[in-house]
Parts: C-alpha cells; sequence; structure tokens
C-alpha cells in the first residue's frame, strides 16, 4: 500500500487553531483539584508516588518555577501535547492510504470530538497519555504497513516515556499484541528488534518501576481501590462513553470504519487495529477501568471510517458532520460558557472536571475565617486538616495569601509530604463527617458550610468546616490510621 504526502499546512492549521483556543481559555474558571495536587507533588518530587508516576508532578514544578501560580504558563504543555495528539490521528489515516483530504478531515475528528480539548485543557496524566497512545498507535499502523521490525524501537521509546506518566500504556500494548496475534501476523513479532524495544522500554521507565517495586507497588492497592469504588460506574458507562467521547454526530464513522478495515482489501494489513479495539474494551470492562482508557483505540476506528468515506468521494458532506459535531461538544469540553452556567445548566453533568475548577480561593476564604476567628494561642498553631488532596493543594496554593499554614492531609500521597506533630493543637478539619473525626478527637463541631458562591455542585460543595480538640492519642499513632487511598 502506498502513502500519500503529509498535509502539513492543513493539518498543522487545525492542530495549531486548537493549540491557541486552550490557551485563550487556559485562565478560565479555576485550577483544577488535580492540578492543585500535582503543584505541590512537584515540590516533593520522586520517581514515582502512590497514585501515579512522576511525570505530570515535574510539569507542574517546571511551570512553577517559570511563572509561579500562573495557569496559562501550566498548561502550555497539555495545549501543546493536545496540538501533537491531533497531528498524530492524522499521521494515522495517511498510515492507512488516506487522501491529504482524508488527514485533514481526521485532524478535525481529533480536535472536534470534545474529549481531546476538553483534557486538554488541563494538566493531567490523561492529556499525556493521549498523546502517547496516538504515536504508538501510528507507529503500530506503520509497523503493520511496512512489516519493518525496527519500529519496534521507537514503540518501545515512546511506551517507556508514557510510563513514566501512567502505567496505562500496559493496556494498550497487551490490546495490539493480542489484535498482531488474533491476526496472525506473525511478521512483525518474528524479529530481534522486539526484544530491543521491550529493553528500550523497560531502561526508560525503570526510575519508575524501582520506586515502585521499592514501595511494594502501591499503584496496584490503588487501582483495586478505584475498581471498588467507581467498579460498577465505569462498566456502566464504558460503552456510552465511546459515543460520547467522540461525539455523537460523528458515530456512523465507527460503523464504515469496522466494515473497511474487516472488509476492505486495502485495509487488510490494519486488521490487527480493529482486533485490539474490542480486546481492549473488555479488559477495560473485566478490569473497570475509566471509560477514556480506550479512547485512542475507538479513534482509530473512527479514523479508519474517515479513510473509508474519503475512498467513497463522500469526503465534502463529511466536512460538514465534522463541523457540527465540534460546534456541539467543544462549548461542553472548554470554559467557553460564563462559570455562572455551570449551576444552571447540564455542563457540569457532561463535564465534570469543570465543576471541580471553581471555589477554590472562596474556600480558602471560609478556612481563614475560621481560622483567624480562634483565640489566639489556638491560631499560631493550628492544624488545618483536609479532607482530601484537593481541599488540601488549594490551601496550599491559596493559603499563604491569607496567613494560613500548610494543610495536612492523609489522601494519597498527600499524606507523605507531611504529618502534624503538635499532639496539643487545635485542628480545623475541611471536608470532613464530624461523626468520623470524633474517633480521634475529644470534641469536634461544624462551624461553617463550604460554599463556592455560585451553587455549582462540586465535590466540596456544601461540605463541612469543623473545628477539634483533644487529640486521642499522638500523631504518630492517629496519623497512619487516618491513610487512605481513592
Amino acid at each position: 500500500m502506498e502513502t500519500q504526502g503529509f498535509a502539513w499546512k492543513p493539518v498543522g492549521l487545525v492542530a495549531g487553531a486548537s493549540m491557541a483556543l486552550l490557551l485563550i481559555v487556559a485562565n478560565r474558571y479555576g485550577w483544577h483539584r488535580d492540578e492543585l495536587y500535582f503543584l505541590e507533588a512537584g515540590k516533593h518530587l520522586a520517581w514515582g508516588y502512590v497514585d501515579q508516576p512522576p511525570f505530570a508532578p515535574f510539569v507542574a514544578r517546571v511551570a512553577d518555577a517559570v511563572a509561579p501560580d500562573n495557569l496559562v504558563v501550566l498548561r502550555c504543555l497539555p495545549a501543546l501535547a493536545t496540538a501533537a495528539t491531533i497531528v498524530f490521528g492524522a499521521l494515522l489515516a495517511r498510515e492507512m492510504g488516506g487522501t491529504r483530504g482524508a488527514q485533514v478531515a481526521a485532524a478535525g475528528v481529533v480536535a472536534g470530538g470534545g474529549f481531546v480539548l476538553g483534557v486538554g485543557h488541563l494538566l493531567s496524566t490523561a492529556v499525556f497519555d493521549l498523546t502517547a497512545w496516538m504515536a504508538l498507535l501510528w507507529l503500530a499502523a506503520r509497523l503493520l504497513r511496512t512489516s519493518d521490525g525496527r519500529l519496534w524501537i521507537a514503540y518501545g521509546a515512546v511506551a517507556g516515556m508514557s510510563l513514566l506518566n501512567k502505567d496505562l500504556v500496559v493496556l494498550l500494548t497487551a490490546s495490539l499484541a493480542a489484535g498482531i496475534i488474533a491476526a496472525r501476523r506473525w511478521d512483525v513479532l518474528r524479529t530481534r528488534w522486539l526484544v530491543v524495544g521491550v529493553a528500550a522500554a523497560a531502561v526508560i521507565a525503570s526510575p519508575q518501576l524501582v520506586w515502585q517495586a521499592r514501595h511494594d507497588w502501591p499503584q496496584f492497592e490503588m487501582a483495586r481501590v478505584l475498581s471498588d469504588r467507581l467498579g460498577v460506574e465505569n462498566r456502566v458507562l464504558l460503552l456510552p462513553s465511546q459515543v460520547l467521547l467522540v461525539g455523537v454526530l460523528l458515530v456512523f464513522l465507527l460503523w464504515r470504519g469496522v466494515r473497511w478495515l474487516r472488509l476492505d482489501p486495502a485495509a487488510s494489513r490494519f486488521q490487527a487495529l480493529l482486533l485490539a479495539w474490542p480486546i481492549g474494551l473488555v479488559a477495560t470492562l473485566v478490569t473497570a477501568g475509566r471509560p477514556y482508557y480506550m479512547l485512542p483505540l475507538t479513534v482509530v476506528v473512527l479514523i479508519a471510517g474517515v479513510v473509508a468515506t474519503a475512498a467513497r468521494g463522500s469526503l465534502s458532506r463529511l466536512r460538514w458532520w465534522i463541523v457540527a459535531n465540534a460546534v456541539l461538544t467543544i462549548p461542553v469540553s472548554l470554559p467557553l460558557l460564563p462559570v455562572s452556567t455551570l449551576a444552571s445548566s447540564h455542563v457540569s453533568d457532561l463535564n465534570e472536571g469543570a465543576a471541580e475548577t471553581v471555589g477554590w480561593p472562596e474556600l480558602a476564604d471560609q478556612v481563614a475565617s475560621v481560622v483567624h476567628g480562634l483565640p489566639p494561642d489556638e491560631r499560631a498553631g493550628v492544624v488545618v486538616l483536609a479532607g482530601s488532596y484537593g481541599e488540601a493543594g488549594a490551601i496550599d496554593r491559596f493559603g499563604p495569601a491569607r496567613n494560613l499554614p500548610h494543610a495536612f492531609s492523609p489522601h494519597n500521597h498527600y499524606w507523605f509530604f507531611r504529618r502534624p506533630t503538635d499532639d496539643d493543637a487545635t485542628v480545623v478539619a475541611v471536608r470532613w463527617p464530624v461523626s468520623s473525626l470524633r474517633q480521634w478527637f475529644a470534641s469536634c463541631e461544624q462551624v461553617a458550610t463550604i460554599d463556592n458562591g455560585l451553587d455549582v455542585d462540586n465535590e466540596v460543595q456544601g461540605e463541612p468546616i469543623a473545628v477539634c480538640r483533644g487529640l486521642r492519642g499522638h500523631w504518630t499513632e492517629v496519623w497512619p490510621e487516618m491513610k487512605f487511598l481513592s
């Protein structure tokens, strides 16, 4: 199969426009709870954490060094990664034999699906995962087309770098391997370069893997906890989410992609990609993974549908569907609407991340009001105890300007950052049920209710702020009891 020349200029225009849009809205609404966590984790750099590898905290550390507390700078690399994801989508279409028009359409499909831009708005592990997965799928398509085993080296290098961001690349690689075996593409497996690729991945990822091994592989426990908490929801939403994440108006492309990959002789070399898709979905279902984990494989089938549509000469009509899909999905995915609409519309139902980017300065204000209302002798050594890394990160980010001390939280890796030492200190507990606090304190009283002032229903809205006194025992004993993952 011969490939077309790559449409660098129009594809670059789609990717560049998407990146520009992300940077324009980068400062809208506010910080996400995960970004606040990464910001603090970046101040405690390590090769691993109980809930993630080191890359996202490292990015936050670099951004904070360049421009402290600047959201636009923090979100620059995610915007660039999103542009790269779009380009890899177009390259994948080219690898499948797509015309220059099909390549541009594929770039539009990736950008306009909504989820890619929505994830690209924030610093998250998912945004870099998408880029790495699309790069790996492009390499896999090229390998399937050319049978050039040396591509395993590049695959291994990208997979190794991806392991420094998230361990999910193992799921993708296992799905692809199963698809290749099911398609009987022994020509791409019988090569010494496969061993070299595996070695490259292991070497690049070794610092993170060694850290996990030395700490008894805490991410396995983290995965188990998440499966227990979200397993039913994830399984129910897995298939519907594939439709929602790519855009409802483009679902017909999935059917075209399946037919083309399965029946067209021109696509016979890429059947392993089609077979990997249901295998990956089943693996995600069994492990109760998040629905977006398999999105890149879904996008592969979608792009195959674009290539098939172009081959039928129906590309001009497809462009209108792509534009219409983008018009529907982008306002939900990005903070384009006034923040006040989050309370009155269904945007936050479709994009939960948006709701988690509001109310953090207001939270710090309320905590400061409680702390500064304490008697002077209690105020001097007060312990601010947060129920999750989001609230702790918000207090550490916005608290210094309000004369608040650093926050403590036993949630995930925040537990390791610092622990209280003053057994006699008064505790201001944020987002803790008073009933559960009483097992550790002689007295606890709710003194305020968190209110973001916008009536936006997020994780912390309506949660209590309590004042506790009389620690039962010592922090060296209580702190391990409080520790939890979620």
